[in-house]
């Protein structure tokens, strides 16, 4: 065997150790100006990289979904969804049963192949296109993308044989956008969905209180009295709430902190885990026209969603790392018969296990959890201001709501 020949194998090593790194996740202008709260740059630069990298590159959808997550925060919500529609078709969301298969990558790495996402961040598309058409004001489609997430979730559930609960987050803005069309019915079932997954979320015994009085249900408005606990003031509120008290409400969606980072796992360095990443803030006080109104509470822990969903997936990852394994040694070993060269077979496992690394990709973007605070206000031009508690400085946008009606607008906090 020729000095060239080995020279050639070795380089092929090397390269499959280095081929191993994502574009995306070693782009850090783009992650740099987001921070920086420059979200329309920090598009400009992600769709110059999709553009140079192609969207048949194994990291394109990481491209799409933080250029949508980017435009998102800059306020172009038609440009955003523009970009999650696109990463809907990336992520190949059709095929539900998917989700629940791991591809036969044995002599390779999961990092040599396509991203297409982990269960949660598919689910988070819809979640962002449903807030996205919230806050153009187009509750009816902003609704089927609410329903969408749930949707999803149980096919992962019943099809992809996943323990995933259903979204409060989705299921409360569903019930919100369906209230703000007047249908009752449908607000009312969304509302009590999200009472049963998280019963503890404040002002939700309100609103049930709220949609009962709506519908004329006497019998449901002393349930909710009971079970919430409502005062007074909480049934004044909840009037002041409706769709004839002459006030307004603005709906604050507030994307607090950072997700967590994939890193290899310590005890298994083949395969991935999720940990967290510094988040000082918890929540945020709201202020209108300079009198605070209240604060955000949380309604969807991403962080713990991503952790969770992750480990849930260890026992099949395990598997087929083993699996890949053999499959490495045997392939060697062939090779090493079949020449005749013990530095062949050698060479042979080396650019296997060169490449077989973690897969540490994933949605770069994304906050640590959506939270949520609803404020009743005199209707005309407001000027809202979301004050992080634990630091950061207060973001403020100006607010148009109108008599009767309910106004979105959204904040992203970065630590």
């Amino acid at each position: 065997m020729s000095r060239r020949f080995t020279r050639a194998l070795v380089a092929a090593a090397l390269l499959a150790a280095t081929g191993c790194a994502s574009v995306r996740m070693s782009e850090r202008e783009a992650d740099r100006l987001f921070r920086d709260g420059r979200y329309e740059e920090s598009a400009a630069v992600l769709e110059k990289a999709l553009a140079e990298h192609g969207e048949s590159g194994r990291d394109s959808l990481l491209y799409v979904l933080d250029l949508g997550l980017a435009l998102h925060s800059a306020g172009k919500y038609e440009e955003s969804n523009r970009a999650f529609l696109r990463a809907d078709q990336l992520a190949e969301i059709k095929d539900y049963t998917s989700l629940a298969t791991e591809a036969a990558t044995l002599l390779t790495g999961e990092n040599l192949k396509d991203y297409k996402a982990e269960d949660f961040e598919n689910v988070l598309i819809s979640t962002y296109l449903a807030m996205n058409y919230a806050l153009l004001g187009e509750a009816e489609d902003a609704i089927v993308e609410a329903r969408r997430v749930n949707r999803k979730l149980h096919l992962m559930v019943t099809e992809g044989q996943r323990r995933y609960k259903q979204n409060a987050f989705a299921r409360y803005l569903s019930a919100i956008l369906y209230e703000s069309r007047g249908e009752f019915d449908d607000a009312y079932i969304d509302y009590q969905e999200t009472w049963k997954l998280e019963p503890g979320l404040p002002g939700l015994g309100r609103d049930l209180w709220r949609l009962a009085w709506l519908r004329g249900e006497r019998d449901e408005m002393e349930r909710w009295d009971h079970e919430a606990g409502l005062t007074r003031e909480d049934r004044e509120q909840a009037r002041l709430q409706g769709p004839r008290s002459g006030k307004a409400e603005l709906i604050v969606l507030y994307e607090n902190g950072i997700s967590p980072v994939k890193k290899p796992n310590p005890q298994f360095s083949q395969l991935p885990r999720f940990y967290p990443r510094h988040n000082p803030v918890s929540y945020a006080t709201v202020a209108v026209d300079g009198e605070a109104l209240g604060i955000t509470h949380r309604l969807y822990d991403i962080e713990a969603t991503a952790i969770e969903n992750l480990e849930e997936k260890y026992g099949g990852l395990i598997a087929k790392r083993l699996a890949g394994v053999v499959a490495k040694e045997v392939v060697a070993d062939q090779i090493e018969r079949n020449t005749n060269s013990p530095l062949l077979g050698l060479l042979a496992k080396v650019v296997f296990y060169a490449s077989d690394q973690a897969d540490v990709r994933s949605w770069n973007l994304l906050p640590r959890d959506l939270q949520v605070a609803r404020l009743v206000v005199e209707p005309g031009t407001r000027e809202v201001r979301v004050t992080p508690v634990g630091g950061g400085a207060p973001l403020v946008k100006t607010v148009q709501v109108q008599a009767g009606k309910k106004a979105f607008v959204n904040f992203r906090y970065m630590p």
